[in-house]
Parts: C-alpha cells; sequence; structure tokens
C-alpha cells in the first residue's frame, strides 16, 4: 500500500463506466420507487415537516409536498434546511436560522447553480448534485486502484454503500462530502497537493466530517516530516475557520461547538444505546431499531483491522481505517447511535472509498472482511430504501 504520493496509471476502462452508469441507474430506479407514493413529486426526499419548529411556510413554492404526520415524518429532515438556505443566501428571501446546516453552505449552493436559480428546480438539482458527485468520484477511485487486480464491480460498494443509501433519499450534503474527499486523496497519490488541498477545503465547507480524513493526511505527513505538504493541508482548514467566524458573528455561537456535540468518551455512547434498549414492536419498528447494531459491530471491527494493518504496514490509509475507527466509538447515544443507522452511517460514510481503495491495493483478512461487511451493510440500505414507511403528506 502507497505511503506517499504516486502517479496513477489505471484508465478509465468501460466496464469501469459501465459499473458506475449501472450505479447511477439504479439510484434512478429507487428514487423513482421512493417517491411513487407522494405522485412521483421529487421534493418528498427534501422532508418538509410541518411539525418541524423551523417550518417557514412562506418560503415554500408550489407543488411541495410537505409531511403532516406528527408522530413520525412530520418534523422532517435536514434536507428541508438546505433549501431554504439556498433560497435564503442565493435567492434573496428570508430563510430560517441554523448555523449548524449554515456551516455545510456548499451543498445549496451547487445545488442552487445546478437548478440555474430557479427555486422551482432545486428538488431536481438537489439529488443531482449528490449523484453526480458519486459517479465522478467513483471514477477516480478507480483510478487509484492502480494495479492490484480490483474488480471494476468494487466500484458499487462505494456507490452504494448505506451512507450515501441514506443521504441522497434525504437530500443532505454527506455524498458531495465524501467525494470532494476522494477527489482530494487523487490529487495528494499524484503528488499535487495544493489540488488536494482544495479539493479538502471545499469538502469542509460541504460537511464538517472530512476532518477525519483532513486530519489524518495531516498527521501523516507530519510523521513523515513532509512540512510543505503538511502546511498545504493545514491551509485547507482556513475557509471554513473564516466560514466559522462568519456564522459566530451572526449568531453569537460557532457552529462547529454544536458537531462537538456528538462525541462522548469511548465507548460511553455505545454501552448507553445497548442499556437502553427498547423494541418498539412490528417488523419495521424493530429493524429500525436494531439496524444500528450491525453498525457497531462494523466499527469495532473497522478499528480493530487499521491497528492490525497498522502494525503491518504504517500508511496513510490504514491511518484513516483507525481514525475513523476512534470517531466510531466516541459517537454519543443521544445524536448519533439513538438516530438507528442513518447518523453514524452518514457521520462516518468517509470510510467507505477508503477501505474498498484499501483492499485494491493490499488485499488481506481483515480487509476482505471489511468489504464482505461493506456488502451487508449495502443490502441493509437498499432494504431499507425499499421498507420506508408512506406517511401522510400534502403538496404545496
Amino acid at each position: 500500500m502507497s505511503s506517499g504520493s504516486e502517479q496513477d496509471s489505471h484508465e478509465i476502462t468501460p466496464r469501469a463506466a459501465a459499473v458506475v452508469i449501472a450505479c447511477v441507474v439504479a439510484y434512478l430506479l429507487l428514487i423513482i420507487y421512493n417517491i411513487a407514493p407522494y405522485d412521483f413529486n421529487p421534493s418528498a426526499m427534501i422532508r418538509f415537516g410541518v411539525a418541524q419548529p423551523f417550518h417557514h411556510p412562506s418560503a415554500l413554492e408550489s407543488n411541495l409536498v410537505v409531511f403532516d404526520d406528527p408522530q413520525s415524518a412530520g418534523v422532517g429532515y435536514d434536507g428541508q434546511f438546505y433549501y431554504y438556505i439556498a433560497k435564503d443566501y442565493f435567492m434573496g428571501e428570508e430563510g430560517v436560522p441554523n448555523p449548524f446546516r449554515e456551516q455545510r453552505i456548499l451543498y445549496p449552493a451547487l445545488a442552487y447553480l445546478l437548478a440555474f436559480g430557479r427555486a422551482e428546480l432545486l428538488p431536481y438539482s438537489m439529488p443531482a448534485v449528490n449523484l453526480v458527485a458519486i459517479a465522478i468520484s467513483a471514477l477516480l477511485l478507480w483510478r487509484m486502484f492502480g494495479d492490484g487486480g480490483a474488480s471494476p464491480e468494487t466500484l458499487s460498494l462505494y456507490m452504494l454503500n448505506i451512507g450515501f443509501l441514506i443521504a441522497v433519499f434525504f437530500n443532505v450534503a454527506t455524498p458531495l462530502c465524501v467525494s470532494l474527499a476522494v477527489a482530494g486523496v487523487y490529487f495528494y497519490f499524484r503528488g499535487k497537493i495544493w489540488p488536494a488541498a482544495l479539493m479538502l477545503a471545499l469538502g469542509m465547507l460541504a460537511q464538517e466530517t472530512i476532518v477525519l480524513v483532513t486530519g489524518s493526511l495531516g498527521l501523516w505527513l507530519l510523521w513523515r516530516k513532509s512540512w510543505r505538504e503538511a502546511f498545504a493541508i493545514a491551509m485547507s482548514m482556513a475557509p471554513w475557520a473564516l466560514w466559522q467566524a462568519v456564522l459566530w458573528s451572526k449568531y453569537g455561537r460557532a457552529p462547529m461547538f454544536m458537531s462537538s456535540g456528538h462525541f462522548s468518551p469511548p465507548f460511553v455512547g455505545m454501552l448507553s444505546q445497548l442499556a437502553s434498549l427498547r423494541l418498539p414492536g412490528g417488523l419495521i419498528g424493530n429493524l429500525r431499531e436494531l439496524s444500528v447494531y450491525p453498525f457497531m459491530a462494523f466499527v469495532l471491527a473497522l478499528l480493530a483491522v487499521g491497528i492490525w494493518e497498522m502494525k503491518k504496514k504504517a500508511s496513510f490509509l490504514n491511518l484513516l481505517l483507525i481514525a475513523h475507527g476512534l470517531a466510531g466509538i466516541c459517537f454519543n447515544s443521544e445524536q448519533i447511535w439513538g438516530s438507528s443507522i442513518t447518523s453514524p452511517a452518514r457521520t462516518l460514510a468517509t470510510i467507505f472509498p477508503f477501505i474498498a481503495l484499501c483492499h485494491a491495493r493490499e488485499k488481506s483478512v481483515g480487509l476482505r472482511l471489511l468489504m464482505i461487511a461493506c456488502v451487508f451493510l449495502t443490502l441493509m440500505g437498499v432494504f431499507r430504501i425499499l421498507l420506508l414507511p408512506v406517511h401522510s403528506f400534502f403538496v404545496t
């Protein structure tokens, strides 16, 4: 496994391109299935909720799906905030104050651009941003696989990873963030440190969880005494720090402190979630409650394999495995493990491309087990979409 910069020679083959296209088509079919109960209205994926305290009816265009069941989907999900941010920051309409989501400004900005500034196109441009990002990053990942004999079908485990399968169907910024992380590492391996830093800087403005990649790369470069490269990676944090200062000035509180509230001492969150296990009854309810535990097992395996691989051969990619495993065992129960598999899968989604990359470059029993776990989690993600309940709604 490479421990430094390298030139990639793995060309994009027709078979690899076909896998990428097939995965995009799979997403489109799943999207059609998901929005069919809502008259095939793509705004259903934005998850507007009438019971959400920040619900802002005057900011909504006509023909948008709004969920009105306060016991389930009535509070909506994060996608509604990105919609409000796009309208507030780029369309001159009063939005909903939400510094935690506003720190992820890049996603609504790109959705606005892809919608050509037209609010009625945002329900289409929001998932389109993520699908385009996933497709492009998959091709970059294939270029990084090198000549280790990896099958192009391996790309499907990246493109259809459970974090993406949740994020795409809730119109959130995770796929854009992870895709920029892949682009950053791609440029790093090609010896282009400033383009790498730029991609990571943009990724921080998409979703702050990319810090697991940025921090790991910075530590690796410091350990290797690559001072110039480490400085460039450190500078990738500057735009994010500036944006944090702007939001702090606006709201009197920096959003990064809200993000840090998702962590607890190691294993405390896991043990707390285990101790509070209560099955609600019913097949879907029980599956939702139990879904988090396979991901807990995945986190523990990830940490163990990362440490084992690092002992065999020190590398940046193995350090990434360890960093994500350490983050996972420190998640709290209140905001992460208690949200079923939705929150941990999205928060740790940056690890999935690099598990595939590790396995492509240096096959081992531990890495093979992680790949098998990725298959299982992918199947969980697909079944989750197929089993999503239909909620009551109205159309604006």
